[in-house]
């Protein structure tokens, strides 16, 4: 029996073997895949990571720009009102030396003949500082205006108050009206100089 159970035992051991060998392999195969699977997984989990730290860099990025934008903005409009004030706190401080400019009494002239046509016939009253008296006693003789006469205040800014006797029309021909109805063009024009050369 010995000799019929040796080929027996040697088939039962390579079976054995083959079959170890066989549970080996594909224990090798599932944990490859498991690896593989496992090492996907990482690489999607970092990509996603990635996408979505992108995605929030990009985030981040478009906000600051637009704070950014925000902030030169308005960095531009105080630059350009602070600029302004300049400007007309420095004309303003010329207008006590443009009492005695020798074009000031032109522009009387034309300011206040024109000031003069808003009013309805009749008596009229044109207000000045003392200063400027003689050169708007002047002008106004020369619009030859009936009934209009010059009256001295002091609290009248450089230029004239013309004002209908009735007290129904009253025209400002200061030179601080003028001065601010040319605030608009001078922010424009300051603007497009700002664009050019930012502050």
């Amino acid at each position: 029996m010995s000799g019929t159970a040796g080929p027996l035992l040697e088939q039962i051991r390579r079976t054995a073997v083959g079959a170890a060998t066989d549970m080996v392999a594909a224990a090798r195969s599932e944990a490859d895949a498991i690896r593989t699977n496992a090492r996907d997984q990482a690489q999607r989990r970092r990509a996603h990571a990635l996408a979505a730290h992108e995605r929030e860099g990009a985030t981040t990025l478009a906000r600051t720009r637009a704070e950014t934008v925000a902030r030169v903005g308005q960095d531009s409009l105080a630059a350009r009102a602070a600029a302004l004030d300049r400007i007309f706190v420095a004309a303003e401080a010329q207008f006590a030396s443009l009492a005695r400019h020798p074009g000031l009494g032109t522009l009387l002239v034309a300011t206040i003949s024109d000031g003069l046509t808003y009013l309805p016939p009749g008596a009229a009253t044109v207000r000045c500082a003392a200063v400027i008296a003689e050169p708007v006693r002047a002008a106004l003789a020369m619009a030859k205006r009936e009934g209009a006469q010059v009256s001295i205040d002091e609290s009248v800014p450089l230029g004239v108050m013309i004002e209908a006797g009735d007290g129904s029309v009253f025209v400002d021909g200061t030179l601080a009206r003028r001065l601010a109805r040319e605030r608009p063009r001078l922010s424009a024009l300051l603007a497009g100089r700002l664009l050019e050369r930012p502050a």
